[in-house]
């Protein structure tokens, strides 16, 4: 695909997701979902609608799905987030427990999985690599989409954050996707980073729409996709997780925490990085700034080594 045709694909998914996700908030009203203030755990004070992860997965579908018979792991992107975003609203609407929120997040990794495929090996930094056979492949597979959609979702709880530290993640990818020679996952992960930008204007401090979990655990899932579309061969390579290094260290630490409580993993709390930096009398802002900042540099220079 030419330079000149990416560009339109990535102006186009901008401008629909820009043009899509205010219309997502006469349906948050018509269904009843709004993020509402908890004085202890949320940031927001008052409440806010959340849906507007629809504005950006419909942006990006409409460009992507011409392009999904060209290659797997677009349509593996976009057939797994059909699941995740279905059962998202439902979830932003009525609040869904755990133990279902988890059985969604596995039945769609198994439907990216039954499209892509499973990789044949991991490798760090080309240092080693190992085999992914069966059923441990398919394990390890599923087991990072789900961990990648948790480390999104629970990144989502100040204005900008899940939104910034996503894009710099797709930017990546498709850097990543290039150097490797695999186009079309590059493409996707620029015209899916579009489409969040497009959102980020209504979502930035203080934001008026928040993308709920029907958005970011679609970008959790579209990031684990796209970076084993974009990796050399038929691999997953440990250099992808660090391009969005941020909030997969925090979500590793938070289920240590959790369980060193005897808690469940996936019940919310005040301990993630971003409430530390606010408790330690960060503004709102400067919080994402830095955050995002960090993981652009730790992108950066993965992307470096790759030179």
């Amino acid at each position: 695909m030419t330079v000149a045709k990416t560009l339109i694909l990535v102006l186009l998914s901008y401008s629909l997701s820009y043009l899509l996700t205010p219309l997502t908030v006469p349906l948050c009203r018509a269904m009843g979902a709004f993020d509402i203030p908890d004085g202890y755990r949320k940031i927001n004070t008052a409440a806010i609608p959340r849906l507007g992860g629809l504005g950006f997965f419909f942006a990006a579908t409409l460009v992507l799905f011409p392009l999904a018979g060209e290659d797997a792991s677009i349509a593996a992107t976009l057939a797994g987030g059909a699941v995740l975003v279905a059962g998202g609203v439902m979830d932003d609407t009525f609040s869904a427990p755990a133990s279902v929120k988890l059985v969604l997040q596995l039945a769609a990794a198994l439907v990216t999985v039954s499209i892509l495929g499973t990789p044949e090996s991991f490798s760090f930094f080309g240092i080693f690599t190992l085999p992914l056979n069966g059923v441990f492949g398919l394990v390890f597979t599923v087991f990072r989409m789900i961990f990648t959609m948790n480390a999104v979702n629970f990144a989502d709880g100040l204005d900008g954050l899940a939104s910034g530290l996503s894009i710099t993640a797709l930017l990546s990818l498709a850097v990543f996707g290039m150097i490797n020679s695999n186009t079309y996952p590059a493409i996707a992960a620029l015209v899916l980073a579009a489409a969040v930008l497009g959102f980020l204007p209504y979502n930035r401090y203080h934001a008026s729409l928040f993308m709920g979990d029907c958005g970011s655990q679609f970008l959790g899932l579209a990031i684990a996709v796209l970076s084993l579309g974009a990796a050399p061969g038929d691999s997953f390579t440990f250099e992808t997780s660090l391009f969005l290094a941020v909030p997969t260290l925090d979500t590793a630490f938070s289920v240590v925490r959790r369980l060193a409580k005897g808690k469940s993993p996936f019940v919310a709390d005040k301990g993630h990085i971003h409430h530390l930096l606010i408790g330690a009398g960060l503004s709102h802002p400067n919080a994402v700034r830095i955050l995002v900042t960090l993981s652009g540099v730790i992108a950066l220079l993965t992307l470096l080594c790759q030179l």
